[in-house]
C-alpha cells in the first residue's frame, strides 16, 4: 500500500501543476492580447486618470502624450503634441471626438498643399554648389544628405504655408529635420 499512496501523491502533483499552468497561460494570452494593439474600451482605462495615446500626422512633435482626466477629447491629445501644422487638414479631422487609452491619433495632412507645390521654380542648385531651400526643386531637395522625397515635399510645403526661409537655421522648424540632420546639410544650403 505505501507504493499507492506515492503514486496518489505524484498523480496529485502533476494535476496541481497542470491547473496552476493552465490558469497562469489563460491570464498571459489575456495580456499579451491587449499588448499587441487591441483597443481597449474607456471602462479598461487605468485607474489613476491617466492614458496615453500616439499621436502622429500634421502636428509639430509627434509621439506619445500622457493625458490626464476625463472626457478627453483628440484636440486635448494634439495641444500636447505641440498643435496642428499649418498642413493639417482639418476640414476631414473630428477634433472633438473622444479618446480612449491606447489610441493611434493620425492627423492628415492637406492633399491640396502637395498639389500646389512650386515646380516653376527650380534654379535651386547653384553655380557654389549650394542648394538654394527658397527656390529648389524637389528633386534638387534630394541631392541632400538625408533629404528623400518625402522630406523635401515638407520643405516645400513649408515654405508654400510660412513664406521663404529667413535664414538656414529655419529649415530646422520643418517637421523631421532636427539638430542632427541640420549639421548634415548645413554647409550645403543657402538662401
Amino acid at each position: 500500500m505505501p507504493m499507492f499512496k506515492k503514486q496518489m501523491i505524484v498523480v496529485l502533483a502533476i494535476a496541481l501543476i497542470a491547473i496552476v499552468g493552465t490558469i497562469y497561460g489563460t491570464s498571459t494570452d489575456e495580456i499579451m492580447t491587449l499588448d499587441e494593439g487591441t483597443p481597449q474600451s474607456i471602462e479598461e482605462t487605468p485607474s489613476s486618470g491617466k492614458i496615453f495615446v500616439y499621436v502622429t500626422g500634421a502636428v509639430n512633435s509627434p509621439g506619445m502624450v500622457e493625458l490626464n482626466g476625463s472626457d478627453l477629447r483628440v484636440a486635448d491629445a494634439v495641444n500636447l503634441a505641440g498643435g496642428l501644422l499649418p498642413t493639417a487638414d482639418v476640414d476631414n479631422f473630428n477634433m472633438a471626438e473622444t479618446i480612449a487609452d491606447g489610441q493611434h491619433i493620425r492627423v492628415p495632412e492637406k492633399m491640396s498643399a502637395r498639389a500646389i507645390a512650386p515646380t516653376v521654380e527650380s534654379s535651386g542648385g547653384s553655380t557654389d554648389g549650394l542648394v538654394n531651400i527658397n527656390t529648389a526643386s524637389a528633386e534638387e531637395l534630394q541631392t541632400l544628405k538625408g533629404i528623400g522625397p518625402a522630406m523635401a515635399q515638407r520643405i516645400i510645403d513649408y515654405r508654400q504655408f510660412n513664406g521663404a526661409f529667413k535664414s538656414v537655421d529655419e529649415i530646422q522648424n520643418v517637421r523631421g529635420i532636427g539638430p542632427k540632420k541640420f549639421e548634415n546639410i548645413k554647409d550645403h544650403i543657402k538662401i
